[in-house]
């Protein structure tokens, strides 16, 4: 099964942009999620768990957020924001057809969906938060810090996959086709034939002006009704185990999944993983 690749012009201050986004199953599907990815990653993360929950019978998108992937890139930096990124999500949900839907959110894909979660007669159902909360660790943002917006120059393939294995050593166990297609979608080609990585350097601007500091969003947790699983690497650097108990004992009451030895952040491949989110998921046609 392979995703369909459609397009969404969006409005920011500059003008309209492009988001790519690849959708799987039915589009008259009665259940949608939508599944957010990472910083520097992109809506290909998630085919696993995407062709898993198409078979399944739901409806399942992926964006490229700008920036990242197949999506435009901004003219002014300061627009990579997540100002921006929420009005961009927020028209793809009216795109599909507005709510309800379900979101998987991967970090920053987390905080957006947060952000989205957080309005009145927000539209998302049931919420996956993985490796993310309302508070974010300055240690895991120092660490990205130390690589994000680089703009990196490979000279071949295996040196550009020996410099993403190496950066994403913690993300969690991947099979070697799934390493494979992970390197593939996370570089692109230069017009001279080297490889760098798959987004706008630009997309870091804030780490580079800024000394990383905790982020502190508890002020949304209180507003968010929804149903909420979050996912926690057990060696995260980003997610600490008292902002996941915290979570679990404060506004929607979260329930909670760890996967030990992994750190920031769970790619979300494998078998058990993908089970566990389609447990929660589908819940509500349990109860």
């Amino acid at each position: 099964m392979q995703p369909r690749s459609c397009n969404l012009y969006c409005l920011s201050p500059e003008g309209f942009h492009r988001i790519r986004y690849w959708e799987w199953g039915l589009e008259d599907s009665a259940r949608t999620v939508i599944c957010v990815h990472g910083l520097t990653r992109n809506g290909r993360d998630f085919d696993d768990l995407a062709q898993f929950l198409a078979g399944r019978g739901w409806r399942v998108v992926c964006p490229d957020i700008v920036g990242r992937g197949e999506s435009d890139w901004l003219q002014n930096k300061e627009n990579y924001d997540f100002s921006t990124y929420v009005n961009d999500m927020s028209q793809l949900i009216a795109r599909l057809g507005g709510a309800p839907v379900h979101w998987v959110g991967t970090s920053m894909g987390g905080i957006i969906g947060q952000l989205i979660a957080a309005k009145d007669q927000a539209p998302i159902k049931r919420m996956v938060l993985n490796d993310i909360g309302p508070l974010i660790d300055a240690q895991g943002l120092s660490r990205i810090k130390g690589y994000v917006g680089n703009d990196p120059s490979f000279p071949n393939f295996e040196a550009a996959e020996e410099a993403i294995n190496k950066v994403t050593d913690k993300f969690g166990p991947m099979n070697k086709t799934q390493r494979k297609r992970f390197v593939e979608v996370s570089i692109r080609k230069r017009s001279n034939g080297a490889f760098t990585t798959n987004y706008d350097p630009r997309i870091a601007w804030a780490f580079k002006e800024n000394d990383p500091e905790d982020v502190d969003m508890w002020s949304l947790w209180p507003l968010i009704k929804c149903p909420i699983l979050v996912i926690r690497g057990a060696d995260s650097d980003l997610l600490s185990a008292s902002t996941s108990h915290r979570m679990q004992t404060e506004g929607p009451k979260a329930e909670e999944y760890v996967l030990e030895g992994v750190g920031h952040a769970p790619t979300l491949m494998s078998s058990e993983e993908i089970n566990r989110i389609t447990l929660f998921l589908e819940a509500e046609n349990n109860q």
